[in-house]
């Protein structure tokens, strides 16, 4: 066997086809390498012709009497010679074929056999008589089924890469030859090798159907009448169609979209319908065969089915569900006056009644098809929707959904009977929210309350990913006061309000043994904790929607209700559980969830409540009656809570925070109940015990808590504060005199009397710029200090004011590079005592009172207010004076000791916990990092914080001082001086590091004024895009190795985390492009993704930035685009974020990318740019099984770039492999030049059809990219995509989340 292989492999080594074939995977491979040794090995491979396009045997169907065409017979060539017959020459060739195959299946064959016989596979689909090879081999019933779906392969090769070599009659031969295969299906084909024909069928129907092939309704017509295999041939190609043209992005469809798409409109449509409601419509198609159109066919199909024994034939029942799945795929484009006369609604309900799992599903996918369709008109929601809304339906739907119950058990679920629950579920979301928008529309006689009562149960129900569609249809519903005030959604209120305050509850934080049902079933439905995490946060998000609706509507008895809940628990917190005791303390203790939950809830009717405030209505008196009476019950309720006793800190925090919101927000006005609660805040005393960490920790943020949200209500109410000043500040120094008051506490209660002076209007201003200076002369007076300056001039000098100077000693001394586990060494005595100093040290300097002063100056206050410009003078005298000695301390951590380079870089690590990828949980992780403190790990960890805090601190103060605009922009010479401090060693920072150095450049760049742009900007953005080009490719390559060399026992933990921040730290970065260059600020990214950009980079995340220029700025994408200095570095970046291993952020770069050409379309060097670099880029993109998920993107970038230039793209085009034909490349330029600008779809079709000799993956190529079978619906992964940036949290800081909380940690 093997030296016949070898004898045929050479033989089809020495045929140029062969030899072509070679020089295209030679210049395919080079190409994959490197866009540039791609660029050098095509200049060095001598020209080779393009291979030959294979030469189908042109064949004359004969028709016999009966009009049915038979077997293709061949006729002439080009040379007018016979055609070779399968029993001729090119038996020889087939004969090679079949031994081929049978060398690759035959398991005595060796590796090399098979992999010979493989490459010979590949090669003789190239081949001239391929077509009629595969044809032939096809054919055969006698051949096993895989050699058949080996020829069909051979046929498919030649129609998707070579149709358009063929004359008009090759293709009429090739279209013979699959017509004839389909013809001639048997029940005893396997359904694979049905569906491959089938296939076949569809790709050529996508190039010729509606052209060259008119008669082929009538084909699949007379196969519709011959048998059930035939009919699911027909089915097969009718829903691929539909598919393809219609609802996927292909591109072959895509180059006759509009054909295509009237052609389906034609033999779908009844041409009763046609005539009546599309009269202008073309006439001269003739494509359709009969009157009736295939919708009418499928219907009578199901009827048909249902008529015989589908419950036990399941030859019928494929069928039916087939049926169905056709006319879901048409359900989504096909006219709705078609849907009405066709009665499809009626015929699927009629499926939908029989108690077949399979035949339900498919028919609820049907219904969902239709009514996930956007816009229908007044018209059209009463034939289409509303008789889904007649007693009969409403009951059918209610019968299924009682069933699906009956026996709903989470430990022994039947998969089928859930997944219909869910499609139901699913389905009334969408009948829901079309009442929402069109109640007045539902005609007399809808059984709405059956409908609403439905959605009800619908919302109950023990899964979560059950009730959270109709959840959200909840949400909506209620917003509609015809809804709201009907009867029998009245009546609801009381179940809706409380199911919804039952499931505030963190499902996350129940331990992962949890016999709780709800648990249970999220553990079936999720697999992955991000997606966990993200489906929970958006099913809150529409809780706390549904409760505040309803607040605003029924304030009074609303909140009447919810606190009454509300006292009941807090008063009966550890009625089933013991009491606390430190020892036992949880974060995510069963009382600590349960007052989150509550909480919550409050919150969420706080909000509704101040919705039902601001709106005016008739009777201002009884609204005033009303507010004053419900603000007496919150006071009243308030001081009750208050007199209450918490010791757990975590419920304390808790409660602190709600009392602050009911202090500044509802009750606003009472400033007697502020008093009342800033003097509980200033008592309250939880004592610190070491022998428990995490209480201790928990303590320490109660602390800080009361520090923030004094000073929230001290911005509320200062002049209040103002007439007991004096008690107040005897009050602060007594407690900064106590000895357990950390500097920190300190620094807080400075900062709360200086916002009762700097925001009191009845202090005179004398007075007041007095007492505010004498505060500040003391931040002016530590930055001024010569010792100070000294100690920071050098790296060298600054180690030892910080008590680092001793560390490489130490380090060495230790032997920490040997220690492989840090956390299980214990740190003798001189570590700790080190460690100590280190400690005291860096909190001695200014840092932390410069931004806690700097924060109490700008929050809350909008620029030009009379504050804000106090604060902006104030500050203005001490801006020279601190930003010398800042910018030195932030570039100041450059020079590290080579010989200790790698265990520093390990200390200098920081330990994270990561939401979905670290393997242990929350509370674990604090309780590894709160027990390690004397551990080496623990030393490790005071110096990365230490490190972190300085360099960060700086950070914040740089970013307060941008708020006072001109006193810091116009600073001439600031910019190069600051561009070195930030970037000139930003390389050597981690990602995590680089993120929050760009969020402090973010700042830095919006807030600049326009007028000072030209002067501040350049050199930072340059400095900014350079860091981040150079920081994520390299960081990306480096992940890229990483996963390939890692093994299959490795623990990818660590890696993973590195990536998801690298991922974060990517899409921040192309996200602050996206606003610098979109004139419509940033309307390429999310709203979750603009509030997180705009959220303040400080260790204070409960203030909430309300700020803003008083003037409106110029958009700064105007500046950019004009500025070539600035634009450059961006376009580098962006060019380099093309390759990048993140979907999201390619996607955004590529449309912000594309949105600019039109900018550039006169000769440039930009221009340029786009037509080498960053096309080369694109198409090396679009040539990775990667980025599938971003081809549509790539190709409308390569689209609009190959319209902007005809010579450099062009060249770069025909440099490429499999890209020879000179005349085919032109012609589809000039088509692509003529469409439509604003057709998109056709234009990315014929990119991609220009690189489909080029490209290793198609989006929808089948048997190429593996693609996991989707166990959620779409209409589920909606509540489960993952907005924000993953959560992590590092060690030491628990309470501190995401970017803005990187001041605190291990």
């Amino acid at each position: 066997m093997a030296p016949a292989l070898v004898a045929l492999t050479a033989a089809a080594d020495r045929s140029s086809s062969s030899q072509s074939r070679g020089y295209y995977y030679q210049h395919l491979r080079l190409y994959h390498a490197s866009p540039v040794a791609a660029a050098a090995a095509a200049a060095a491979l001598p020209r080779a012709k393009a291979p030959p396009p294979p030469n189908p045997r042109r064949v004359a169907p004969v028709m016999n009497a009966d009009g049915a065409s038979t077997a293709p017979q061949p006729v002439a060539l080009h040379d007018g010679a016979a055609a070779a017959t399968p029993n001729s020459a090119s038996n020889n060739d087939l004969s090679r074929i079949l031994e081929a195959l049978q060398a690759i299946y035959d398991p005595a064959s060796s590796n090399d056999t098979r992999r010979h016989a493989s490459d010979y596979l590949e090669t003789a689909k190239q081949h001239p008589e391929a077509p009629l090879h595969g044809y032939t081999l096809a054919l055969n019933t006698a051949q096993p089924a895989q050699l058949r779906h080996y020829g069909l392969s051979m046929l498919e090769y030649s129609i998707r890469y070579h149709w358009d070599d063929f004359t008009v009659q090759q293709g009429e031969g090739l279209r013979s030859y699959v017509v004839e295969l389909a013809q001639n299906v048997s029940d005893g084909d396997p359904v694979y090798l049905r569906n491959k024909i089938a296939q076949l069928w569809t790709e050529i129907a996508k190039r010729s159907w509606a052209a060259e092939w008119i008669n082929m309704d009538e084909q699949l017509c007379a196969m519709w009448q011959t048998s059930l295999h035939h009919q699911a041939v027909v089915l097969y190609v009718l829903e691929t169609l539909s598919e393809e043209t219609f609802n996927r992005e292909d591109a072959v469809a895509g180059l006759r979209g509009s054909d295509l798409g009237r052609a389906c409109v034609d033999v779908f449509t009844p041409a009763s319908v046609l005539t009546e409601h599309l009269p202008a419509r073309d006439k001269d198609l003739n494509v359709r065969y009969g009157d009736e159109g295939w919708l009418k066919r499928l219907c009578d199909n199901l009827d048909w089915c249902l008529a015989q024994d589908f419950e036990n034939e399941k030859r019928v029942q494929s069928n039916a569900v087939r049926t169905l799945h056709t006319l879901r795929a048409a359900m989504a484009w096909v006219i709705p006056k078609a849907i009405v006369a066709v009665q499809v609604i009626e015929h699927v309900c009629k499926v939908l009644a029989v108690p077949v799992v399979p035949l339900q599903q498919a028919a609820l996918e049907v219904l969902q098809s239709v009514y996930g369709r956007h816009h229908l008109h007044d018209d059209e929601f009463v034939e289409l929707v509303c008789p889904m809304f007649t007693p009969n339906s409403v009951q059918l739907l209610r019968g299924i959904h009682d069933w699906t119950m009956s026996d709903m058990d989470v430990n022994n679920l039947d998969d089928q009977k859930y997944t219909l629950c869910k499609k139901l579920s699913e389905l009334t979301n969408s009948l829901g929210i079309y009442i929402e928008q069109k109640p007045q529309h539902v005609p007399e006689g809808s059984d709405l309350p059956g409908i609403f009562s439905l959605l009800f149960e619908l919302l109950r129900n023990p899964s979560l990913v059950v009730s959270i569609p109709v959840l959200h249809c909840w949400s909506k519903l209620l917003r509609s006061r015809v809804v709201r005030d009907s009867t029998v959604v009245s009546q609801m209120v009381g179940g809706l309000l409380q199911t919804c305050c039952e499931r505030l509850v963190r499902y996350e934080a129940f331990p992962e043994d949890s016999e709780d049902v709800t648990v249970l079933f999220l553990n079936e439905d999720i697999d992955t904790l991000p997606e966990r995490h993200a489906f929970l946060g958006n099913y809150r998000r529409f809780c706390v929607d549904v409760i505040e609706v309803l607040v605003r509507e029924t304030p009074v008895e609303a909140m009447e209700h919810i606190l009454g809940q509300a006292t009941t628990l807090f008063r009966n917190l550890y009625s089933n559980s013991p009491l606390f005791q430190r020892h036992n303390f949880s974060r995510y203790s069963t009382p600590v969830l349960r007052v989150d939950a509550q909480v919550t809830v409050i919150d969420a009717a706080l909000k509704g409540y101040l919705k039902w405030l601001s709106t005016h209505g008739d009777n201002p008196q009884e609204e005033d009656r009303l507010r004053n009476a419900m603000e007496d019950s919150f006071e009243q309720w308030c001081r009750q809570l208050l007199m209450m006793n918490f010791e757990d800190p975590e419920i304390a925090k808790k409660i602190i925070q709600l009392m602050s919101t009911f202090s500044t927000k509802a009750l606003p006005n009472r400033p007697g109940f502020a008093l009342t609660f800033l003097e509980h805040m200033l008592t309250i005393r939880h004592v610190e015990d070491d022998a428990f960490p995490q209480y201790s920790e928990t303590v320490k943020e109660l602390e800080r808590i009361c520090s923030l949200e004094m000073q929230k209500i001290a911005m509320k109410f200062p002049d209040d504060f103002m007439n007991v000043y004096d008690s107040l500040e005897r009050k602060v120094n007594e407690i900064n005199s106590l000895p357990t008051t950390d500097d920190k506490q300190r620094y807080a209660l400075s900062a709360f009397l200086f916002i009762i002076v700097h925001r009191s209007t009845t202090l005179d201003r004398a007075t007041q710029e007095e007492r505010l200076k004498q505060i500040l002369d003391q931040v002016k007076g530590a930055w001024r200090n010569e010792d100070f300056t000294k100690s920071i001039s050098t790296f060298q000098s600054f180690c030892g004011a910080i008590g680092m100077d001793r560390l490489p000693d130490f380090l060495s001394t230790h032997n920490f590079k040997d220690i492989q586990d840090w956390s299980a060494q214990p740190l003798s005595s001189e570590g700790q005592a080190l460690q100590a100093i280190i400690l005291d040290r860096s909190q001695r300097l200014p840092l932390r009172l410069t931004k806690t002063l700097l924060a109490a100056s700008i929050e809350r206050l909008r620029d030009g207010s009379p504050a804000f410009e106090t604060a902006a003078l104030l500050w203005a005298e001490a801006i020279p004076t601190i930003l010398p000695n800042i910018l030195q301390l932030v570039s100041n951590w450059s020079h590290l000791p080579p010989e200790l380079q790698h265990v520093v870089r390990r200390v200098l690590t920081d330990r994270f916990w990561q939401a979905g990828i670290s393997t242990e949980s929350r509370d674990d992780f604090f309780a590894r990092v709160s027990g390690s403190k004397s551990t080496y790990e623990g030393f490790a960890s005071t110096i990365r914080g230490t490190v972190r805090q300085i360099r960060e601190s700086s950070y914040y103060i740089l970013y307060s001082l941008t708020r006072f605009r001109d006193f810091f922009y116009g600073i001439s010479d600031l910019p190069g001086p600051l561009s070195r401090a930030l970037f000139a060693n930003a390389q050597a920072l981690s990602a995590h590091h680089v993120s929050v150095l760009l969020s402090v450049s973010t700042h830095l760049i919006e807030g600049c004024p326009a007028p000072l742009r030209p002067q501040f900007l350049p050199l930072i953005v340059e400095g900014l895009f350079t860091t981040l080009t150079r920081k994520i490719t390299s960081e990306w390559e480096l992940i890229n190795r990483q996963v390939e060399e890692s093994g299959d026992n490795d623990n990818l933990s660590d890696e993973m985390k590195t990536e998801s921040i690298l991922r974060q730290l990517t899409y921040s970065s192309v996200s602050l492009v996206a606003v610098m260059l979109d004139a419509r600020q940033g309307s390429y990214i999310s709203k979750s993704q603009r509030r997180q950009r705009k959220q303040l980079l400080t260790d204070a995340p409960e203030f909430a930035r309300q700020d803003g220029p008083a003037q409106k700025d110029a958009p700064m994408c105007d500046f950019v685009l004009s500025n070539v200095s600035v634009l450059e570095p961006i376009l580098v970046f962006c060019n380099a974020m093309i390759r990048v291993r993140d979907t999201r952020s390619v996607v955004i770069i590529l449309r912000v990318l594309r949105s600019l050409l039109p900018r550039f379309r006169d000769k440039s060097p930009i221009r340029d740019f786009f037509c080498d670099i960053i096309l080369k880029n694109a198409i090396t993109s679009l040539n990775e099984p990667y980025f599938v998920d971003a081809q549509k993107d790539i190709a409308s970038l390569i689209a609009a770039i190959l319209q902007l230039d005809d010579e450099m793209p062009r060249a770069i085009l025909l440099s490429l492999p499999g890209m020879g034909d000179v005349a085919r490349v032109d012609r589809r330029l000039a088509k692509l030049k003529s469409v439509n600008k604003n057709d998109d779809r056709l234009q990315r079709s014929l990119v991609l059809d220009l690189l489909s000799h080029v490209r290793g993956q198609s989006i929808h190529e089948q048997g190429r990219i593996a693609r996991p079978v989707a166990k959620k619906s779409a209409f589920q992964e909606q509540y489960m995509s993952v907005e924000e940036p993953p959560r992590i949290v590092r060690g030491g800081s628990p309470g501190l989340v995401g970017v803005a909380d990187m001041f605190e940690g291990s």
